[in-house]
């Protein structure tokens, strides 16, 4: 008698199990966040999911005393740790445009007057490509996602007429919804 009784407890637990399982992976999907990146280039952010796996990230930050817009296109995998589900691997391409600003003293030899400081300050039109590399994790019962990437630039129109950066990296913190 108590074999039977047993067998109820089995299923329920079976049932627990195979239901938790579906729920989290489910839960680990979302359409659109929206939040701050924090780092060299700091800025809003906005992702929107094209695919379940591909997304849309548009980016308005403040960069060398300027001001640009950027879009990418990202691609997500989740990372299969034996611990969490909850990471996910992103990467992709995309572009900027916008200004940077450029402040200088320079020294200017006079053999009148002595040395002279001149400061200039001088904005230019930016414009180039960004790539992408970072992690995300997932944490929507709040529903939030926090990240850390970095995001290499290379821009072909700009102050110095090109000018490259790779250890553009910073942490993101995103409301999902």
């Amino acid at each position: 008698m108590h074999r039977h009784h047993r067998h109820p407890m089995k299923i329920l637990f079976a049932a627990l199990f195979l239901l938790t399982s579906l729920v989290s992976v489910g839960q680990q999907l979302y359409e659109k966040s929206s939040g701050l990146r924090l780092g060299h280039t700091s800025g809003l952010t906005f992702k929107k999911f094209v695919t379940e796996d591909e997304a849309v990230e548009l980016l308005l930050s403040g960069r060398n005393e300027g001001m640009q817009f950027g879009a990418q296109y990202l691609f997500h995998e989740p990372m299969e740790f034996s611990f969490n589900d909850r990471f996910y691997l992103h990467y992709g391409i995309g572009g900027h445009i916008g200004y940077e600003k450029f402040d200088d003293l320079s020294k200017v030899l006079s053999n009148a007057t002595g040395d002279e400081f001149i400061y200039e300050s001088k904005t230019f039109f930016a414009m180039g490509v960004d790539a992408s590399l970072g992690l995300e994790y997932r944490w929507l019962e709040i529903p939030a996602t926090f990240g850390f990437d970095i995001k290499p630039y290379f821009n072909f129109i700009g102050m110095r007429h090109t000018k490259a950066k790779f250890w553009d990296a910073a942490i993101s913190f995103k409301y999902v919804f």
